[in-house]
């Protein structure tokens, strides 16, 4: 049951990435998202693998849906937030649409828990919390270090 909500999860993800009004370039955007899943993709390794701390299901399925959650969902909903954050205005609406989208990403991770996808051993939700302000944060530095340095960059 966890690959088929993970699976509708991905698709709506994707898609909702594809219709909404994108502030940031087709570079800016792909730049974005190999970042945070080169991120993504070595921290669950090391929290997982290395460290022991959460525990991965073992069934193929299951692991699919791990892998959907890793490697789709998690980058493009930050991506989109990214997206909106760009696009907003007042500060105020930048802090609730970073609190928002750290507790969405929080809240998939609860349902990865809740479907026995992962289990926490020495791990909890603030943890993912955390991790995922800095996952964006990693998303916001990249996107202003790569328009500083496009700006830089002389045509011929």
């Amino acid at each position: 049951m966890g690959l088929v909500v993970f699976f509708f999860l991905a698709w709506l993800v994707v898609s909702l990435f594809a219709v909404i009004k994108k502030k940031l370039s087709f570079a800016e955007n792909t730049l974005i998202f190999l970042v945070i899943l080169i991120v993504s993709i070595n921290f669950s390794w090391i929290v997982i693998e290395e460290l022991k701390l959460i525990k991965r299901t073992q069934e193929s399925l299951e692991y699919m849906a791990y892998l959907l959650n890793r490697s789709v969902i998690t980058p493009f909903l930050i991506l989109i937030q990214v997206n909106l954050l760009l696009r907003s205005k007042t500060m105020m609406m930048k802090i609730t649409l970073m609190v928002f989208g750290v507790f969405l990403l929080t809240g998939v991770s609860s349902l990865s828990n809740f479907y026995d996808i992962i289990e926490y051993k020495h791990w909890h939700y603030w943890y993912d919390g955390i991790y995922f302000f800095i996952l964006n944060g990693i998303a916001i530095f990249s996107y202003k270090l790569f328009a500083r340095v496009s700006r830089n960059v002389v045509s011929y």
